[in-house]
C-alpha cells in the first residue's frame, strides 16, 4: 500500500450497500480505497490468488461463506493480510470468538464510523511496518551475503572477532599473519597476532570497551607478529558489527600511509565544499543511525531544518557570487551553537540540518530560538556591503516512532515550510495532532468553498476530444469538472473531489455538472454540430432515488437527443452497486443514451462481472494506458480487453494517450478511440478538427 497510497481492499458481503458504505467510510477517513466485493469462497480463493491485498473485510456469516471459512482460506495461502470481521445486529460471532479464530478484529456494521476507521489505520500501520521488516531482513541477508563475496576479495585485511576469538578471517589476512588454512586460524586469541613488546597497551585498548562491545570503534597502532616470528607495523581498526546475528568487532588492518589517505579521503567524502560542514548525503546517513537507536534505547534526539529567509531575494541583489558568502556566513554562525556529538550539514542550496542529542521537547525551542536570534543578530560584510538575514527552522523529534529518515525530514521540513509561512524568523516545532487537526480543519474548509461553489457558479467545465481511430469523424467530448478559485486560476478536480466524496455533495455537484453539460450541448446542436458529449457520474448519485426522472425532464428541457449523451460510470462504483447500476442503465436505454463503463480493467473480475451490465463502451483504465509502451504485462491485458469488448459488441476507447508510441500500438490492438493530452489538452472550448485535415 504505501507505494501508491491506494488501499486495495477485499470485501466479502453479499450487500453492496453494506460493502459501499464500507468503503465510503474508510475514503472519509481520507484512504485512497480501490474495492472488490465477493460473495462466496470460490470468488475469495481467486481473488487471493490473483492479487495482493491491502486489507479483507468479510461479514460474519453470509450464504455461503462465513467468518470462520474467510479466516480458514486466507490462512491456507499464507499471506500476510490483515483480516477484520463485520457483524449485523445479530450475534452470529462474538468478538472474542472472532479474534480466537484468527480475526484481527471485531466491528459491528451499524457502530460509529470512527471506530472502523481506528481499527483500519492501525491495522494498515501494523501491515507497512511488517512489510518494511521484511523487506529489511531481505536487505540485510543480502547484504551479509554481499559483504562476505566483498570480503574474501578485498585487498584488505579483515577479521572479525567475538570476546577475543576470531570468527572470520579474509585470504588476504591470512596471508599476512603467515596461515593457509581458515581452521588453523579459527577460535584463535587476536592477542596471538600482535608481538609481546605490544601486549600491555594492545590488552588496555581492548579492556576500554569490553563493557560496551557495541560502542568499540577507534583504532591501534601496534606491531603485527606472524607465524614465522617476524614483525610488521600495523593499524587495526576497530568496528561494532554482526555476523550470523552475534556481535562481533570488524578489525581492519592497514599500513600507516593507507590509513593517513584513507582518512583523507574520508573527510572529504563528508563534506561540503562551500561551508565546510557535512554534506546531505552524510547526514542522511547519520539520521538513520539516530532513528535505529532511538528505536532500541528509547533516546532522545531532535532534527532541526533551517532555511534562509527570503534567500533568492538577497540572490538577486548580490548576484550568485555573494550570496554564496552569506551561505557561508549563516554556517559559521550556526556551527558555534553545535558540539560533538550533535550534527550539522548544509542540507541544500540555503538549507541547512542539526542532529541534536538529548533534545527535549523544551529545550529544542530554546536551542532554536537561540539559532534564530544569532542569525539574526549577524552582519554579513560581503564586498563592502553590508546584509542581514533571518532564518526559519522547523523542529521534529527523532524517537521509537519515527519510521525512517525520509518521514523525519518531511515533517522537520513541513514544520519549516510552516515557519516561513508565518513571517519568518521563527521556529516551527512538528506535532502530529497539530497536524491531523490541521487536516480536517482544511477539509472542512474544502467543504465551505464547494458549497460556494455550487451556490455561486464557481464551476465551470472543460473538454477534451475522444477522437476515433477507423474513419468516424463525430465530434465527441468528454466533459470534465474546473473550479475557480478567488484568484481566478483553474482547481482541478483531484483536489477537491476528496473532500466532496467524504460528505454528501457528490450528488449535487453531479447534477451541476449535467445540467451546464446539456445546456452547452443545447448551444452547439442549436448551430447545427453534430457534438455528443460524455459526462462523468459518480458512484454516489447511482443511489439517488430520483435521478432518473431528474435526468428525463433536463434532457427533455433542453431539448437534446439522448442519442448525443453519453454517461461514464466508475467500473469499481458500479460493480459495488450493481443493481443499482443495471437499472441506470435500463433507464438510459429507454432515454435513447449510451453508457460508458470508465476505468475498465481496474477491478479484479472485471471480464467477470460485465456481463451484468450492459454497456455500450469500455473506458481502459489509464493506469494501464500511460506505461503501455514500456509494459508487456499491460500490454497483454489491453490486447485482452480490446478483444473481449470486439467479442461482446461494445467499444472501446484508450484514455491518457500521451505520445505516438503508445497510439501506434492501440492502433495495431484495433482499439476504436483514444483520448489524452497527445491529442489536445482539456479547454473550454470545443474546437478539436476532428475530420483530420488541419
Amino acid at each position: 500500500m504505501e507505494k501508491d497510497n491506494t488501499l486495495h481492499l477485499l470485501i466479502i458481503d453479499e450487500s453492496s450497500n453494506d460493502a459501499e458504505m464500507i468503503t465510503n467510510i474508510l475514503r472519509n477517513a481520507g484512504h485512497a480505497v480501490r474495492a472488490t466485493r465477493v460473495e462466496d469462497d470460490e470468488d475469495m480463493q481467486e481473488a487471493l490468488d490473483a492479487q495482493n491485498w491491502d486489507l479483507i473485510i468479510t461479514a460474519d456469516k453470509l450464504s455461503y461463506i462465513d467468518a470462520h471459512k474467510a479466516i480458514e482460506l486466507l490462512r491456507k495461502t499464507e499471506k500476510d493480510i490483515p483480516l477484520i470481521v463485520a457483524a449485523n445486529g445479530s450475534e452470529n460471532l462474538t468478538a472474542g470468538a472472532a479474534l480466537q479464530a484468527g480475526a484481527c478484529d471485531f466491528f459491528k456494521k451499524d457502530a460509529e464510523p470512527e471506530h472502523l476507521q481506528y481499527i483500519v489505520r492501525r491495522e494498515i500501520k501494523a501491515l507497512n511496518d511488517r512489510r518494511q521488516l521484511r523487506r529489511f531482513n531481505k536487505a540485510a541477508r543480502e547484504s551479509e551475503v554481499r559483504c562476505r563475496n566483498l570480503l574474501d576479495s578485498s585487498r584488505d585485511a579483515i577479521t572479525y572477532v567475538h570476546e577475543g576469538m576470531h570468527l572470520y578471517a579474509n585470504p588476504v589476512y591470512m596471508e599476512l599473519f603467515g596461515y593457509d588454512d581458515p581452521e588453523d586460524i579459527d577460535g584463535m586469541p587476536i592477542m596471538d597476532m600482535v608481538a609481546p613488546a605490544d601486549h600491555d597497551v594492545f590488552k588496555k585498548f581492548l579492556r576500554k570497551f569490553s563493557n560496551n562491545p557495541n560502542e568499540m570503534k577507534g583504532d591501534i597502532e601496534v606491531k603485527g607478529m606472524r607465524t614465522d616470528g617476524t614483525e610488521f607495523n600495523a593499524v587495526m581498526e576497530f568496528t561494532p558489527a554482526s555476523v550470523d546475528g552475534e556481535t562481533c568487532t570488524q578489525i581492519i588492518i592497514r599500513s600507516a600511509s593507507d590509513k593517513d589517505l584513507e582518512q583523507q579521503l574520508n573527510i572529504l567524502s563528508k563534506q561540503d565544499l562551500l561551508t565546510s560542514l557535512y554534506n546531505r548525503n552524510y547526514f542522511i546517513e547519520a539520521l538513520e543511525q539516530g532513528i535505529s537507536k532511538a528505536a532500541t534505547d528509547s533516546s532522545r534526539t531532535a532534527m532541526f531544518y533551517i532555511e534562509i529567509d527570503d534567500f533568492e531575494d538577497i540572490k538577486g541583489t548580490l548576484g550568485l557570487a555573494a550570496s554564496d558568502l552569506v551561505i557561508s556566513d549563516v554556517a559559521k554562525e550556526l556551527k558555534t551553537h553545535v558540539e560533538e556529538p550533535d550534527i550539522i550539514a548544509r542540507f541544500g542550496d540555503y538549507s541547512f540540518t542539526i542532529l541534536l542529542k538529548e533534545a527535549s521537547h523544551e529545550t529544542s525551542q530554546d536551542y532554536a530560538q537561540k539559532l534564530c536570534k544569532t542569525i539574526e543578530d549577524h552582519i554579513s560584510d560581503v564586498g563592502g556591503q553590508t546584509v542581514t538575514t533571518t532564518v526559519s527552522i522547523g523542529v521534529c523529534p527523532v524517537g521509537e516512532n519515527s519510521s525512517s529518515a525520509q518521514d523525519v525530514l518531511t515533517r522537520a521540513s513541513s514544520a519549516c515550510n510552516a515557519a516561513s509561512a508565518e513571517g519568518g524568523n521563527r521556529v516551527h516545532l512538528f506535532n502530529l495532532v497539530e497536524v491531523e487537526q490541521a487536516d480536517k480543519e482544511r477539509n472542512a474548509a474544502w467543504v465551505e468553498t464547494l458549497r460556494d461553489a455550487l451556490a455561486n457558479d464557481q464551476f465551470f467545465l472543460a473538454y477534451q476530444p475522444i477522437v476515433s481511430l477507423h474513419g468516424d469523424t463525430s465530434e465527441n467530448y468528454e466533459v470534465l469538472l474546473r473550479m475557480q478559485n478567488a484568484s481566478g486560476e483553474a482547481v482541478l478536480p483531484h483536489e477537491f473531489i476528496p473532500a466532496a466524496e467524504q460528505t454528501s455533495l457528490m450528488p449535487e455537484i453531479d447534477r451541476w455538472v449535467i445540467k451546464h453539460a446539456l445546456q452547452r450541448l443545447a448551444e452547439e446542436h442549436a448551430r447545427d454540430k453534430k457534438t455528443s458529449f460524455f459526462i462523468k457520474l459518480s458512484g454516489y448519485s447511482l443511489n439517488e432515488p430520483g435521478l432518473l426522472p431528474w435526468l428525463s425532464e433536463q434532457i427533455k428541457e433542453n431539448r437534446v437527443a439522448g442519442d448525443c449523451i453519453v454517461f461514464e460510470l466508475d467500473e469499481s462504483s458500479a460493480f459495488m452497486h450493481l443493481n443499482e447500476a443495471k437499472a441506470f442503465i435500463t433507464g438510459m436505454k429507454q432515454l435513447h443514451c449510451k453508457v460508458v463503463l470508465d476505468h475498465f480493467g481496474s477491478s479484479l473480475n472485471s471480464i467477470k462481472n460485465l456481463k451484468h451490465l450492459d454497456v455500450d463502451f469500455l473506458k481502459i483504465d489509464g493506469d494501464l494506458i500511460s506505461s503501455l509502451a514500456g509494459d508487456s504485462q499491460h500490454q497483454e491485458t489491453v490486447k485482452s480487453i480490446i478483444q473481449t469488448a470486439h467479442s461482446m459488441g461494445k467499444l472501446t476507447i484508450a484514455e491518457f494517450v500521451q505520445d505516438a508510441n503508445c497510439l501506434a500500438l492501440l492502433w495495431q490492438y484495433g482499439v476504436n478511440y483514444i483520448q489524452g493530452y497527445f491529442l489536445q489538452e482539456p479547454g473550454t472550448e470545443l474546437d478539436y478538427d476532428f475530420s483530420g485535415e488541419s
